[in-house]
């Protein structure tokens, strides 16, 4: 019964601890901010720059369209329609004058970047709509596709793409709730060394929504120091390792500075062969409309055969 309690808490539309949909009537639909402050947003805005590559493919998933985007590694990542659109800026660094250039009547923005909270203040003295938003795990996802849905005139649930994306990853979660949870560790690789991620990063989001145990539940913030005598403690069944960089070569890194070590032989899910390397795509970034294949990637791992059951 906890596990689907937990289920059912973790695939409410909300976008992070403060942010949510306050109202909404048949114009507009009053938003709080992470930050705590309140904005009343127009619906059905027809000129509207993205300023957070995430932020594009869940616009278009909830029936909307844009017209400028931020710099981005590969346009293959967006939407077909997006990808020859004008760019307003770099990831953290929207260009306000770029931006009022395209003449928006809603930009989207990422809180937790201070460059967008100052954009956000200058497109606002210019009369310009502007919301910040959270975008860091599936909750924030659930609760952007729900914003972007109303906003756009329509729900999640009547919305093709949108109820696609939240059916699928409902299912994925309700098929393996009946089977027996494994312990699992996220240890997230960088040049700078190794920490492990607790519930609020994307995959321990995922991972507490497949029914999974997280040796770090329950840290505060996303990523806690790492500790190689905890997970011996631990002792997890399955270790996942989230690379931020040149993938091989933090692989590399993990091998030599933790595997090698004598220890690490008397770990079950190094004697079971469950130490798995996550992609970065599906796990270090929000994977967007791609969520449903990242949830089925990471219950194989977690419930091997449990689409054959």
């Amino acid at each position: 019964m906890r596990r689907v309690l937990l289920l059912a808490a973790a695939l409410l539309p909300l976008c992070g601890l403060f942010a949510e949909v306050l109202s909404e009537s048949a114009g507009a639909v009053v938003f709080r901010q992470p930050d705590g402050k309140a904005v009343t947003l127009r619906k059905k805005p027809e000129r509207v720059v993205a300023c957070y590559a995430s932020f594009v493919q869940v616009w278009y998933a909830a029936g909307g369209k844009v017209v400028g985007i931020p710099l981005v590694r590969s346009r293959q990542a967006l939407p077909e329609a997006a990808r020859k659109l004008p760019v307003v800026g770099g990831l953290t660094t929207p260009n306000p004058e770029k931006v009022l250039a395209l003449k928006p009547d809603l930009v989207l923005l990422l809180d937790k970047f201070e460059k967008h909270r100052a954009v956000s203040e200058v497109l606002n003295r210019a009369g310009v709509e502007t919301v910040l938003l959270e975008c860091g795990n599936y909750t924030d996802f659930s609760g952007l596709l729900d914003l972007f849905c109303r906003l756009n005139g329509t729900t999640v649930a009547a919305h093709p793409e949108g109820k696609r994306i939240t059916d699928e990853v409902a299912a994925v979660c309700r098929e393996v709730s009946a089977l027996p949870p494994p312990s699992a560790a996220i240890v997230f690789a960088a040049t700078h060394g190794f920490k492990l991620e607790g519930d609020e990063s994307n995959t321990g989001t995922m991972l507490k929504m497949l029914g999974a145990g997280n040796i770090a539940s329950g840290i505060r913030g996303v990523r806690a120091g790492f500790s190689f005598e905890r997970l011996l403690v631990e002792n997890p069944d399955v270790i996942l390792v989230v690379t931020m960089g040149d993938a091989e070569a933090l692989k590399e890194k993990f091998r030599r500075e933790i595997m090698s070590q004598e220890a690490w032989k008397a770990l079950k899910a190094e004697k079971e062969k469950r130490v798995h390397f996550l992609p970065a795509d599906l796990f270090l970034y929000q994977p967007g409309t791609r969520y449903p294949e990242a949830f089925r990637y990471l219950a194989k791992l977690l419930y091997p055969g449990w689409e054959d059951k």
